[in-house]
């Protein structure tokens, strides 16, 4: 089996919705990888959690910002704008419920919104270098570099010490293409938060991509800080997959299905590692069918574990497969191969 080529990490982390993409190390010709991390949706539980924290403390303004947060995440805007309002209600003269609003508008994709917000809120704590941070974030968004950095500067001359300048720092370096200028702010936030999980993931991600040893040790600080959040541990059992170690990457994705017994791409790998490297097509098979039923529209995975019954001389359940992928994308080059490949056995 031959290799498929390497692909770079692509990094979104600004609006809270991260999406990873990193390539399996050694790839057959016919397997196909997976690249895409999603994170897993627990709407309902966080809902009740702020809801409850709202119940139990009715006149702090921080919990009506906390769900307004939540709302405008969710594109729930006049939920998020009566949360808001409410929390600016509560306490109309405390700079941090003008900074919420800011984050509720910026959110929801109304930058100039929250830009006054900020303004806003620099007006009423002048001395409080946080809200430049979050205007340095702001700007990021809006890919205005040298306004994030201006912002950044003001910010650090009032709070030297405040980790998310460096971290906002790293991610403005990191999308302008300085690698190493990224590093160094991403371990400077590190070395002012030793827990600041963002940059410890993006270091982990950052060392994986240059095949550097530290990205084992980031990516399991990273989910030592979030013990509940598996993407840390799922960048790091690519990272195993990648280096020729299967059995750590096994290990790590077992790791992953006892924090989500869904997360369909630890499934989705983990039938990789059995097919490629080990050899063990029916456990492949079995695996590849737990992303399936997770996610019945996932080709790669039907496409896979055709391949794995192929490989089992199983040819009318590939054979299915195949055609299940083809119903999906028609003119799929790797299943149309795969029956192929079955009309020649069977001649």
């Amino acid at each position: 089996m031959s290799t498929l080529s390497r692909g770079s990490l692509v990094i979104a982390l600004l609006l809270a919705a991260l999406v990873l993409s990193m390539p399996s190390c050694r790839n057959a010709e016919k397997p196909v990888t997976d690249e895409t991390v999603t994170v897993h949706d627990t709407v309902s539980d966080e809902l009740e959690r702020l809801n409850l924290q709202i119940s139990n403390s009715p006149a702090d303004f921080r919990a009506y910002l906390a769900r307004a947060i939540y709302y405008a995440k969710n594109s729930m805007e006049n939920e998020a704008l009566a949360d808001v309002n409410k929390a600016i209600s509560l306490d109309e003269a405390n700079p941090e419920a003008y900074g919420g609003l800011s984050d509720v508008y910026m959110y929801l994709g109304k930058m100039q919104r929250s830009l006054d917000a900020l303004k806003k809120a620099k007006e009423m704590a002048p001395g409080a270098g946080i809200y430049d941070i979050k205007m340095a974030r702001l700007y990021l968004t809006m890919s205005d570099y040298k306004q994030t950095f201006n912002a950044l500067r003001e910010g650090l001359s009032k709070s030297p010490d405040l980790a998310e300048a460096f971290f906002i720092g790293g991610l403005a370096n990191e999308e302008m293409g300085d690698t190493i200028k990224a590093i160094d702010n991403y371990q400077m936030a590190v070395a002012k938060d030793p827990d600041y999980y963002d940059a410890l993931k993006q270091l982990g991600i950052i060392m994986a991509e240059r095949n550097n040893k530290l990205a084992i040790d980031y990516l399991r600080n990273a989910a030592r800080v979030r013990p509940e959040n598996p993407e840390p541990l799922y960048v790091l059992g690519l990272y195993y997959q990648d280096h020729d170690e299967p059995d750590k990457a096994l290990s790590v994705y077992e790791e992953i299905l006892l924090i989500d017994s869904n997360y369909i791409f630890a499934h989705y790998n983990k039938g990789y590692v059995l097919m490629v490297y080990k050899d063990d097509y029916e456990g492949a098979a079995e695996a590849f069918s737990r992303a399936v039923e997770l996610d019945p529209t996932y080709a790669e995975a039907w496409y896979n574990r055709g391949y794995a019954y192929e490989l089992m001389g199983k040819r009318e359940e590939a054979a299915r497969d195949y055609g299940t992928v083809l119903k999906m994308h028609v003119n799929d080059e790797k299943a149309i191969a795969g029956l192929n490949r079955l009309d020649a056995m069977a001649r």
